[in-house]
């Protein structure tokens, strides 16, 4: 993902506006008064992904910006120091709330095939990523219910143990998310299972 380069001085003008939230994965908090506030930010970033590898987190949420920091250890010696700011709004639409959401797919291509998955982002912006690798028709959101942080994918495999048997599996036996079953029957039974976790009312698209 490319990233704009700014100086220290031009993030912390943008996050004093409000703009971006500026992220040190530096845990060496002595090259600024307020590197101790961006390693936290870094943490609380963790803590609301922790299924997201560290490599992928600048991705997941969005960061815009490489901000480029001129550390003078002394006179003699400087080092360069690399922070990230984060788009506040981008970052608003991927927490959404610290929810996750478990939803049901169609696919007009292939009748009487759902798939079954959940996201800790936006359904809509799932889908997108499905549609994107090379489907021949696209899948449509038929239904979701959003889930309390740290449920989805409890109530998502619960889902597919409940249908193992109705599952569709890869030429090469790989366990996959398609299951030759009724949309509606689908959201029945996902509603029950996750009356306790539920943490908005079911989405019908």
């Amino acid at each position: 993902m490319y990233r704009d380069k700014i100086t220290l001085d031009q993030a912390l003008t943008l996050a004093e506006a409000g703009e971006i939230t500026i992220v040190s994965t530096l845990d060496d908090t002595s090259y600024h008064p307020l590197a101790n506030e961006w390693y936290s930010n870094y943490m609380t970033l963790k803590r609301l992904a922790p299924k997201v590898q560290t490599d992928r987190l600048f991705t997941y949420f969005p960061a815009i910006y490489n901000i480029e920091i001129n550390n003078v250890i002394d006179e003699d010696t400087t080092e360069w120091i690399y922070a990230f700011g984060i788009k506040n709004d981008g970052m608003k639409r991927v927490v959404k709330d610290n929810i996750g959401y478990v939803y049901i797919l169609v696919n007009p291509g292939e009748p009487g095939i759902i798939k079954i998955g959940m996201t800790e982002r936006t359904v809509e912006g799932r889908v997108k990523s499905i549609n994107a690798t090379s489907t021949v028709t696209e899948w449509v959101a038929k239904f979701a219910i959003p889930i309390s942080q740290g449920n989805a994918f409890k109530i998502e495999q619960q889902m597919h143990n409940i249908y193992a048997h109705l599952r569709i599996d890869s030429d090469q036996g790989n366990e996959r998310e398609f299951f030759k079953l009724d949309p509606f029957v689908a959201f029945d039974k996902l509603k029950e299972i996750s009356i306790f976790n539920q943490a908005g009312n079911p989405i019908i698209y």
